[in-house]
């Protein structure tokens, strides 16, 4: 789950539960203060205090029968050998972590989005083997695709001639706009077109850091690990193209590949850190076109004509500083060495569409430096290429097929129970003072919320070709980067979704004061209506409601009032108040290792800063979803009669409902560098570490691993 201000999505990386859905009065939940009193099972002593460990023999007979494969799977994925309270991950995902292995064609496998996904392919399978309508054309020319493609290859050949005989700088620069519509290739920088902050209304032109093709700008500096497959990728590739050197002078693949790697290290070396592009209010750089660097003007021009005579074009500039070294770093580079980061650039986007010896060849690079899996078979390549460019037909094909409308119900009144909870939550912190409670608690009440799928979706203006792949993914590259473009501008359809209805994931967009939740997590294991216990999925989909509720409210969403406008809705005391509680959790988080596979080296450490808002998220989210499962407790207590502890189930629930999780080191290090949520470890054990309630329901003692006396409480 991830929150979303330009429409970015989601939780990464829902339900009534247990067919109950209760809205009952105000009911005080303790989080972080007060004791809540746990049933024990049996225990074991730690110190002075009484740890209760489960015992699945004690309770085997006395749980509903209608929960029997639930328990099943709950025992088995436990180590109840462990101390929940020296490590509550281990003890409710041992057995699992025991169980379960890598394979070759896996670079992560996990108890969620890795059955939720097979749960998908196998309804996707169904709907392609139907030979639907627009879908099945682009497939069959997909799947016929040869080894090698010759007429994509001498397409991007010309491309790269004409690239040589480009004599100027901005010659280049136009063309390798122009490269940007018709290719998709993004180089120098990555531009977008999305949302004015200020302005929730409009859409405006993104100038965005990028041009590089590591996948992070840290890795520049490590050359003795990442330039050798960067090397080996650039002579595999020269040589698939009939050894075009990429470039106007006959040198080697070896100088080449030194030529790019030497240049993108510049353009690595102007780049601010993720974390640093956080804060909406020191990225909102707003410009026209003609006053940003004519180097750029000229890129943008090259992608549009017509915004070269109206050099009014609002721009939105995240990073100033980004263009301003990058504008010094293309001044001063030799045009021959422009001409060969653009030609790599353009083989490298355009490889995979080349014929399986050049996709084969980018995996390898991929897999090399970001810890990619085997290789995926041509069929399962052109079933992800149909999920990408026809998305929206697919949903809508995957909502007639599996998504029931009583589900949609269901999870939006369980949606509205998460709200509820958050407004509870808004009038019990006491560090918010009277103006920007009120504006909080109009942000929850004006929420939009969007579940399942889209109601409609813009038809292909012509058919697609049965046998021609390539002119097939030309057409629909220039389509829909030209359909991006076209929103410059133009009124923001606040109505539109960043995700497909078959995508197993979540986003909350601050600019539109919007959640979406796809119909593809409204299943088991995330979602179980009346196959789990309440409690179970309220800590499973209930915690993914009431992390993009949060979403709204952390480090960067809290910055947009309930119309979606950065705006400056805190006081001065109440803003002072929130940091230095999010500070808290930046400090707790980045002492957070991560572990290689076999446990014998530490990785790296959690970056406290570039994950907080993800931490914020996580941490409200499971608040949230217990608060919702009491108040329907309150309304119909016969909902807690599972057989077993309700609160322990509900903290078991949610780890073993998300982040049992396996990866490879290579995964790892490059998630590390890359993505804004924590590893799942730290997913689990972050927030429990952060809860006297967890505290209290396995009796831990305080210091003890789980129970630290220093907690981070945001919400």
């Amino acid at each position: 789950m991830q929150s979303a201000v330009a429409g970015r999505p989601a939780w990464v990386k829902y339900a009534v539960v247990g067919g109950v859905i209760v809205v009952a009065g105000i009911v005080g939940v303790v989080w972080n203060s007060i004791s809540v009193q746990a049933t024990p099972t049996s225990s074991t002593t730690t110190e002075n205090q009484t740890t209760t460990t489960p015992t699945p023999a004690d309770i085997a007979t006395s749980y509903p029968p209608q929960y029997a494969e639930f328990y099943t799977s709950m025992f088995a994925n436990m180590d109840a050998t462990v101390d929940p309270c020296e490590d509550f991950y281990q003890y409710a995902c041992g057995g699992w972590l025991e169980a379960n292995d890598l394979t070759d064609t896996e670079s992560n496998i996990d108890t969620s989005f890795s059955i939720v996904n097979k749960n998908n392919d196998k309804i996707i399978h169904d709907i392609m083997a139907t030979k639907p309508d627009v879908i099945d054309p682009f497939y069959q020319a997909c799947v016929a695709e040869p080894q090698v493609n010759d007429e994509a290859v001498a397409d991007v050949t010309a491309q790269l001639r004409h690239i040589a005989t480009l004599d100027s700088v901005d010659a280049l620069l136009a063309y390798a706009g122009a490269l940007a519509v018709t290719t998709t290739t993004k180089s120098f920088l990555d531009i977008d077109v999305g949302v004015d902050p200020k302005n929730a209304t409009v859409n405006m032109l993104y100038l965005l850091q990028g041009g590089l093709t590591l996948s992070s700008a840290e890795y520049y500096a490590n050359a003795a690990k990442y330039f050798r497959p960067l090397n080996e990728y650039i002579a595999n590739l020269s040589a698939a193209l009939d050894h075009h050197p990429f470039q106007t002078r006959n040198h080697g693949s070896d100088m080449i590949a030194q030529t790019i790697f030497d240049f993108e290290a510049q353009i690595a070396n102007v780049s601010l850190p993720r974390a640093q592009l956080r804060d909406p209010w020191a990225t909102y750089h707003k410009f026209d076109l003609q006053d940003v660097h004519p180097f750029v003007a000229t890129y943008v021009q090259g992608m549009n004509p017509l915004w070269g005579t109206n050099q009014t074009v609002p721009v939105l500039v995240p990073s100033p500083q980004f263009l301003e070294g990058l504008a010094k770093l293309v001044a001063n580079t030799d045009l021959a060495v422009l001409k060969t980061y653009v030609s790599f650039h353009l083989v490298h986007t355009r490889s995979p569409v080349l014929g399986d010896t050049f996709r084969v060849l980018t995996h390898n690079f991929r897999s090399a430096t970001e810890g990619l899996p085997a290789v995926e078979s041509r069929q399962v390549y052109c079933t992800n290429l149909v999920k990408s460019y026809l998305g929206e037909y697919l949903g809508q094909l995957y909502l007639d097929k599996a998504f029931q409308p009583s589900v949609k119900a269901q999870a939006k009144a369980l949606i509205q129970q998460i709200e509820d909870a958050m407004t509870d939550l808004i009038h019990q912190v006491d560090w918010l003072d009277a103006p920007p409670r009120r504006v909080a608690l109009d942000k929850v009440a004006k929420i939009a919320n969007f579940v399942g799928g889209p109601d409609s979706f813009e038809p292909l203006p012509f058919p697609l070709n049965a046998t021609n792949f390539y002119q097939n993914v030309q057409t629909l590259d220039s389509l829909a980067t030209n359909a991006t473009l076209n929103k410059l501008g133009n009124q923001v359809d606040h109505t539109k979704w960043a995700m497909f209805a078959f995508t197993a994931n979540a986003y909350n967009d601050a600019t539109a004061n919007k959640m979406v939740f796809p119909a593809a997590f409204l299943q088991k294991p995330v979602y179980g209506a009346s196959e789990f216990p309440a409690v179970a999925n309220y800590a499973r989909i209930g915690v993914v409601m009431g992390h993009e509720l949060t979403h709204g409210f952390d480090d960067r969403g809290r910055n947009f009032d309930p119309s979606g406008q950065l705006a400056h809705w805190w006081t001065a005391d109440v803003k002072d108040k929130f940091e230095s509680n999010t500070q808290c959790l930046v400090d707790q988080y980045s002492t957070f290792p991560v572990e290689s596979l076999d446990k014998k080296t530490v990785l790296g450490y959690v970056n406290g800063r570039m994950t907080l808002g993800e931490n914020i998220a996580d941490n409200g989210g499971l608040k949230l979803a217990y608060m919702a499962y009491q108040k329907a407790k309150q309304a119909d207590p016969t909902i807690a009669d599972i057989g077993y502890d309700d609160t322990k189930m509900f903290f078991t629930a949610f780890v073993q409902g998300w982040w049992c999780f396996k990866a490879t080191d290579n995964f790892y290090t490059n998630f590390l560098h890359m993505d804004p949520h924590s590893p799942a470890e730290w997913r689990a054990k972050g927030p429990m570490m952060n809860s006297l309630l967890f505290a209290d329901a396995f009796q831990c003692p305080k210091d003890s691993p789980m129970n630290p006396a220093k907690k981070c409480v945001v919400w």
